[in-house]
């Protein structure tokens, strides 16, 4: 059954009579306050009548009170001024238009956030913490719905309606989801995924828009587990593979950039002119680095994806592109590269703050860090390009098969059999027959005789 949609009355000492609206989830109340005069567009007030004499004041109440008789409008005019006629006596000639009294406000049947926050945590995969927000001042300088990572129904919502409470959940791998109460549903929540911290998804990637589940945690999980989860990371690995081809590009940038001014900077035998190649030697480092350095988190998941995709895709492509050896490279450059940058993690824990040479020592350990590093990066740009074409060969539809299916020799022999007992078949091989035949034999009856009849 529908609620009553509720039309609540103020007055406003410079713009009159003003009017807002509850539950109206048909326009019925809408409509009726637009009938009566009311306009819309005010920045402070959904519905002001303006500066009116008492007499149209008078008349405007007197045509909604017997307007929602006929509606399922119920009105209420607690606020306004006591002096004002809040229900005028009809006209005279007309019936008693009888008039609905305010019903008390219902409490908020809404479950407990928190509560179902801890419930749906502790049936999600892995573990999670809870931090539950109670409005828009405990959300940080970034707003909630600024950094849910959907162009949906969660995001619309958001953007339509006053968050009063949300929970963030936050998994040991680095996830994030949103929690929120749906609005005008007071028995389901809405459940999105944060966009990943540090990485810039292109507008071509399809977002895992949120979900609506039920205040049940179990049902939630559920759904959460089989619907969001499973969009969230492929969503994820899609925006890595972008940022793997951009890096690539970046890459080949500035080898091409250090192969255009490396042959400057020696002599016809090839040597070193002056420090100025060890200096832009370092600069070439550091910015192969700086490409290589954010796999090293998030680059060994994408390898291993690759390698349980890779016995799945076609055989002679496998041994055409050289996947296998160039995911062997990738595995050891991001093994070796968190060799490195655990050792210069060493060094800069073992500096002292205080010291004088400490911005010496730091320098001169991140030149170190980038010129062992080199060889890791190289090996990574090289060969990273094959995480995409992976990526691209398992997305690409399945090649038909080139020897027919086991129904299809069925059919085929089927086909035969009845082609070879039809009319025009035999017509055939009896034309056949006739052309290659030999002599006519030699009759030893009257030829003259008629064939007998049967």
């Amino acid at each position: 059954m529908a609620e009553l949609a509720w039309i609540t009355l103020g007055r406003h000492p410079q713009l009159g009579l003003t009017a807002s609206t509850i539950r109206d989830d048909f326009g019925s109340a809408h409509q009726l306050l637009l009938d009566a005069g009311f306009s819309t567009g005010h920045p402070d007030f959904a519905y002001v009548l303006g500066d009116c004499g008492p007499d149209e004041v008078r008349a405007t109440l007197q045509q909604l009170y017997s307007a929602v008789a006929s509606h399922y409008v119920a009105i209420d005019d607690a606020l306004l001024d006591e002096g004002m006629s809040k229900n005028p006596a009809p006209p005279r000639g007309s019936e008693p238009v009888r008039q609905l009294s305010p019903a008390p406000r219902q409490p908020d049947g809404r479950a407990d956030l928190a509560e179902f926050a801890e419930g749906l945590s502790a049936r999600l995969p892995g573990s999670w913490t809870v931090a539950v927000h109670g409005g828009e001042a405990d959300e940080g300088p970034i707003p909630l719905s600024k950094r849910v990572w959907d162009y949906g129904h969660v995001s619309w919502a958001l953007s339509e309606f006053t968050t009063r409470r949300s929970a963030v959940l936050t998994s040991d791998s680095g996830i994030e989801l949103l929690i929120s109460d749906r609005p005008l549903r007071e028995h389901e929540f809405l459940v999105a995924a944060f966009e990943p911290r540090g990485t810039e998804s292109e507008a071509t990637t399809k977002t895992p828009n949120g979900i609506v589940v039920s205040n049940d945690p179990v049902r939630a999980a559920s759904r959460v587990t089989t619907r969001l989860l499973p969009r969230y990371q492929e969503a994820v690995r899609e925006t890595q593979l972008s940022q793997v081809a951009t890096t690539v590009a970046a890459g080949q940038r500035v080898l091409a950039e250090w192969d255009a001014v490396s042959d400057s900077l020696c002599d016809a035998d090839h040597w070193p002119l002056d420090e100025r190649y060890g200096l832009r030697q370092q600069v070439r480092d550091a910015e192969m680095w700086a490409q290589f350095a954010p796999f090293l988190e998030h680059g060994p998941a994408l390898v291993a994806h690759a390698e349980e995709t890779l016995p799945l895709l076609d055989p002679a492509e496998r041994v055409a592109g050289r996947w296998a050896y160039r995911l062997r490279a990738l595995r050891e450059a991001l093994d070796g590269g968190a060799r490195v940058q655990a050792e210069f993690q060493m060094v800069v824990e073992a500096l002292l703050p205080d010291h004088h040479r400490s911005k010496a020592v730091f320098a001169d350990a991140v030149a170190m860090r980038n010129a062992e590093g080199w060889h890791y990066s190289l090996t990574w740009m090289d060969n990273a390009r094959v995480l995409v074409d992976i990526a691209r060969a398992d997305e690409a539809p399945p090649a038909p098969p080139t020897r027919p299916l086991r129904g299809q020799r069925v059919r085929s022999a089927r086909a035969d059999a009845a082609r070879a007992w039809s009319p025009h078949a035999a017509r055939q091989i009896t034309a056949a027959i006739e052309n290659n035949a030999g002599p006519p034999a030699i009759r030893f009856f009257n030829s003259n005789r008629p064939p007998r009849s049967r």
